[in-house]
């Protein structure tokens, strides 16, 4: 035994053991970060489909003028228009018009990816061709014009999880994960993070309609608005959340929208459902079943019995 506290000793003694050791560490810690943080989403592959569906009160556009306005927005009743020579134009609608995203993966090149994303904003429809980096969620457009990142789904983590949501350098917007609670989603009931990018808050100045920006602008601390957004904790997909100053809107000069998207339509396994949970919410209907029918069979047969009876 003294042996082995006399060796052991002297190893660590050594001038090199800590080095070894610190390298040993960063070697761990940047094969974590290269398998999880650096790997391409295992659901993406040609022919991946999601679609989700909302309603939209107003629109934020990147036009200088109304001449770039579509025009079947601009015919939508008590369509109210702001800005109109501003370095941004709004349209306000008096009533909410049923939006719907839809992105289609086309083709996979390594980590980059074809998408074709198709926006309908009432009668309003628009197809775009993106390339998107896999592993980073940059887009661009097929002409190589930088538009941001996309928040459609962020790198694996776990909760509580600080982690870089769109930006670069110090204008960075950071998010942190919450606990994994389950909701309804176009599968089911599944387990989702709560994702919250509130931490900027301080920093953060907003849009005006007369302030230029470009996309990636918009995605920096002091313009892009915080939100809460729902992530499917299997896939990190969101299934529920607000897209203003994404990068996919981006491509239809879109700054940003009210629209809560839903996703209600994918070909991706979500992952298995909480049967547990869904057990839970038909427990009452269970229970009203049960009592109807102990009702029914006590007067039906004990309560007739009992009154044949001298």
């Amino acid at each position: 035994m003294r042996f082995h506290q006399t060796g052991f000793y002297k190893l660590i003694e050594h001038p090199c053991f800590f080095a070894i050791f610190f390298i040993s560490l960063l070697l761990i810690d940047g094969f974590t970060f290269i398998t999880v943080y650096s790997s391409t989403p295992f659901w993406i592959r040609s022919g991946t489909r999601l679609e989700y569906v909302g309603e939209t009160s107003f629109i934020n556009f990147y036009f200088f003028n109304l001449s770039k306005t579509p025009e079947p927005l601009l015919k939508v009743p008590e369509v109210r228009i702001f800005g109109g020579n501003s370095s941004m134009v709004r349209l306000f609608f008096e009533n909410k018009i049923e939006t719907r995203l839809s992105i289609l993966v086309e083709e996979l090149n390594g980590s980059t990816a074809l998408f074709k994303v198709r926006l309908e904003i009432g009668s309003y429809s628009s197809t775009r061709d993106l390339l998107v980096n896999l592993l980073t969620r940059e887009v661009w457009s097929l002409d190589g014009f930088p538009l941001g990142q996309t928040t459609i789904w962020i790198q694996p983590c776990k909760t509580s999880d600080r982690i870089p949501f769109v930006g670069q350098g110090n204008s960075t917007v950071f998010a942190k994960t919450s606990e994994i609670f389950y909701m309804d989603t176009a599968q089911g009931i599944q387990g989702v993070f709560i994702l919250g990018s509130a931490d900027h808050e301080e920093e953060y100045v907003g849009l005006y309609l007369n302030t230029t920006l470009t996309p990636l602008e918009v995605q920096t601390v002091k313009h892009f608005h915080p939100r809460i957004i729902f992530y499917d904790s299997d896939t990190f997909i969101m299934v529920e959340g607000e897209m203003g100053e994404d990068a996919i809107l981006s491509a239809f000069d879109i700054v940003d929208l009210d629209t809560y998207f839903k996703l209600v339509s994918t070909n991706i396994d979500l992952g298995p459902q909480n049967l547990f949970i869904a057990l839970l919410r038909l427990l009452p209907y269970i229970i009203l079943v049960a009592i109807i029918l102990i009702t029914t069979f006590y007067f039906v047969f004990v309560r007739k019995r009992r009154s044949r009876k001298p």
